[in-house]
C-alpha cells in the first residue's frame, strides 16, 4: 500500500511539473507575441504626432534685415504661418504676412526673397500644382490699394495666358522680379520683369537663367 501512494505521489509530481513548465512555456510565447504589437502601436502614434511649432530667421545679403518665419502647431489638419521682418534701423517686428496653409503646401522663403533694399520679399507655395509668387512691404502696409500682398502666376495668367511662368528667380533691380516663362506648347519662352510700380510685366530680349 505504501509503495502505490510513493508511485502515485511521484506520477503526480512529474505531471505536475510537465503542466507548469507548459503554462510557462506557453506564457512566455503570448508575451513574445505581444511586444510587437504595442511597439507597432507606438510607432504609429509617433509617426502621427502633428506638425511642432517652428521659428527660423532669414538673414538679408547685406545683412541689415531678418526675415522670420514662425509655423505653429498643426490643428485639424492646418499650420498657421507669421512672417516677421526686422530691420537694422528698428529692431522691433513688424507682422508682414499670416496664412493656414495644410502642410503639403506651406509658404516657403525663396532663396532670392529680399530686393536689394530690403523694402519688399517675396513667398512661394504650392496650390493646385502650381506655384505661387506672394509680393508684399516690409513695413506690413499696403503693397496696393486695399491688398497688402500681391500674387504673381494668378496675374501674369490673366495678362499673358499664352505663356506659363517657370520659374521667378530674384531681383533685376529695386521694384523689378524677374519671372522665365515658357509658352503653352512647351517651348522655351522669354524672361519678363514684374514691375511693383506698376504691377505690370515688361517682355525681355534675352532669357535670363
Amino acid at each position: 500500500m505504501e509503495k502505490h501512494r510513493s508511485k502515485f505521489f511521484t506520477i503526480f509530481t512529474i505531471a505536475g511539473s510537465l503542466i507548469a513548465g507548459g503554462l510557462v512555456v506557453l506564457g512566455s510565447m503570448m508575451v513574445k507575441n505581444e511586444v510587437p504589437v504595442t511597439s507597432d502601436f507606438a510607432l504609429e502614434a509617433k509617426s502621427n504626432e502633428p506638425a511642432k511649432e517652428t521659428s527660423v530667421d532669414y538673414l538679408a545679403p547685406n545683412g541689415k534685415a531678418t526675415l522670420t518665419m514662425k509655423n505653429g502647431k498643426e490643428v485639424n489638419g492646418v499650420i498657421t504661418q507669421n512672417f516677421y521682418f526686422t530691420s537694422e534701423e528698428d529692431k522691433n517686428p513688424v507682422k508682414i504676412f499670416e496664412k493656414d496653409s495644410d502642410p503639403p503646401n506651406v509658404i516657403s522663403v525663396h532663396h532670392n526673397t529680399f530686393s536689394p533694399d530690403n523694402k519688399y520679399i517675396f513667398l512661394q507655395s504650392e496650390d493646385s500644382g502650381k506655384t505661387q509668387y506672394i509680393v508684399m512691404r516690409t513695413d506690413g502696409k499696403d503693397i496696393k490699394e486695399g491688398s497688402y500682398t500681391v500674387e504673381i502666376e494668378g496675374l501674369f495668367s490673366e495678362k499673358h495666358p499664352d505663356f506659363v511662368i517657370t520659374d521667378v528667380t530674384g531681383w533685376g533691380s529695386y521694384n523689378l522680379i524677374v519671372v522665365n516663362t515658357d509658352t503653352k506648347d512647351g517651348k522655351i519662352g522669354p524672361s519678363w520683369w514684374f514691375d511693383l510700380s506698376n504691377f505690370s510685366f515688361i517682355r525681355l530680349s534675352s532669357r535670363f537663367n
